[in-house]
């Protein structure tokens, strides 16, 4: 059976254009079914979407880094395609992200850089750790998406 994954383009893949790379490399292995660009992150929604980690150190710089920034959020349908996006897009600290991995080819940054800068890890993009963690999150980012036929995206 199909599942489905949410994918969000954070701000650094933005301003690097890195949008269509992106996609082009998950297009393979499942399909996109709706995309909405946010312009601005607000505060409340990012806070919302990394409640879960709300009481680990890096929770205030990632919450600080979205803030006011641009996403491009993503919906994509395919079997095992949450196990196969993460994948592709490799391990949450680039530098230990295989070369053929989003990670790796398009990210230099470090988790040891990160924290001796003190600010967010730049991963590039996000992936849904599960079906369940998929319907928090859409529970979170549900506004974007109003005007499209919403049981078909749930």
């Amino acid at each position: 059976m199909a599942e489905r994954t949410l994918i969000i383009i954070k701000p650094e893949s933005i301003k690097l254009k890195l949008e269509g790379i992106i996609h082009a490399e998950l297009a393979p292995h499942g399909k996109r079914m709706i995309t909405a660009r946010v312009d601005a992150v607000p505060r409340e929604i990012i806070e919302a979407h990394y409640a879960p980690h709300k009481d680990k150190p890096f929770f205030k710089r990632v919450v600080n880094y979205f803030t006011g920034k641009p996403v491009i959020l993503s919906i994509y349908e395919g079997k095992d395609v949450i196990q196969n996006f993460r994948k592709i897009i490799g391990p949450s600290d680039p530098s230990k992200a295989p070369k053929n991995t989003i990670r790796g080819k398009y990210s230099d940054d470090s988790m040891e850089k990160a924290i001796a800068e003190q600010r967010s890890i730049y991963t590039l993009v996000h992936c849904s750790e599960s079906v369940a963690e998929y319907k928090r999150e859409m529970s979170v980012w549900k506004e974007y998406f109003a005007g499209f036929n919403i049981t078909k995206i749930f």
